[in-house]
């Protein structure tokens, strides 16, 4: 009985371990309201600049979206993704003041030099210890 009761209890432990770990999915409409809602606290945006970079990165998360449901090779799919960034940053920087656009190319380089430290240090971990 002590054996059945600790089975089922482990099963259901694991049971929900396993559910904590998935996350719906957001729709593009909750992703461009996140990134829109980033960029309005780190770039002081206006209301009128808020409404059009959250029509961007709406247009984005729907074309991202649309890629990822159609499996192409990962070569394709990451050079389409860069031409969609690069459109997407072209957008922002039509809407965006000079002080912002500055603002906003210092965030980009933050996160292009944590994205490369992390894959460094992935790299770093990857290695055969001897």
């Amino acid at each position: 009985m002590k054996k059945l009761i600790l089975i089922i209890a482990l099963v259901t432990g694991l049971n929900v371990l396993a559910n904590a770990q998935q996350q719906p999915a957001k729709t593009p409409a909750q992703k461009a309201a996140h990134k829109t809602q980033n960029l309005q606290k780190r770039l002081m945006l206006t209301t009128s600049q808020t409404k059009q970079v959250n029509a961007i990165f709406f247009t984005e998360a729907t074309r991202m979206d649309s890629l990822k449901a159609h499996k192409a090779d990962k070569k394709t799919n990451k050079a389409t993704r860069k031409v969609i960034q690069a459109q997407t940053d072209q957008k922002l920087n039509a809407v965006l003041t000079a002080n912002q656009k500055k603002a906003f190319a210092d965030l980009k380089a933050d996160k292009k030099a944590k994205h490369d430290q992390k894959k460094a240090d992935d790299a770093a971990n990857a290695a055969p210890k001897q």
